[in-house]
């Protein structure tokens, strides 16, 4: 995985400074902007057991979810929905057979109650 120099940097940074909250939050700001998580996710649980590793591997699954939900949510308004033209020919066939269904019901109607002629 390529991360950016940045993201390393701050890890870096967060491992030279382990006590300090403010250091991984920074991170975890960048994780979030390079959308690092997974590569995150990896360092910290190498350290999995220590009470920081573990609130900071939270924190991460947290965001990354809070990321995922975002971006699915975010459809672009002028994206045609898939098989639009499909749906539209079908209900308008299903009209068209409603109307030739009544058609024939009315002429059918019409026949039967329409005395016999005499010759």
């Amino acid at each position: 995985m390529n991360v950016p120099e940045p993201v390393k940097a701050a890890w870096e940074d967060a491992v030279a400074h382990w006590d300090d909250p403010a250091k991984h939050t920074a991170l975890l700001g960048l994780v979030a902007q390079h959308n690092c998580f997974a590569w995150a996710a990896a360092r910290y649980k190498e350290r999995a057991g220590d009470a920081v590793a573990d609130k900071q591997l939270e924190r991460l699954r947290t965001s990354a979810v809070a990321t995922m939900f975002a971006t699915s949510a975010a459809r672009k308004k002028d994206e045609p929905t898939p098989f639009r033209a499909t749906l539209i020919l079908m209900i308008a066939l299903l009209v068209a057979l409603v109307v030739g269904l009544v058609v024939v019901k009315t002429i059918h109607d019409r026949g039967a109650s329409a005395p016999a002629e005499a010759h």
